[in-house]
């Protein structure tokens, strides 16, 4: 089965470098899936969902773009 995520290609900036907190702001993330490349079925990645609810994706290699997640 393969699921459909947004993938955010923005960079996290370091929680140090923010001063304020609001409920908006990226704080803590957990991993939630694992990313495969559809082809090889190579592992390159995980899934992170924020507190903010966002789904970051976090490469252990370059991006790839024919992924799936489990």
């Amino acid at each position: 089965m393969t699921s459909v995520v947004k993938i955010e290609t923005r960079p996290i900036i370091s929680l140090r470098m923010v001063k304020k907190c609001t409920c908006e702001e990226r704080l803590h993330a957990h991993a939630v899936k694992r990313i495969y490349d559809r082809k090889t079925g190579e592992h390159v990645g995980w899934l992170y969902e924020w507190n903010t609810g966002e789904l970051v994706p976090r490469w252990s290699t370059a991006p790839h773009s024919d992924v799936v997640y489990r």
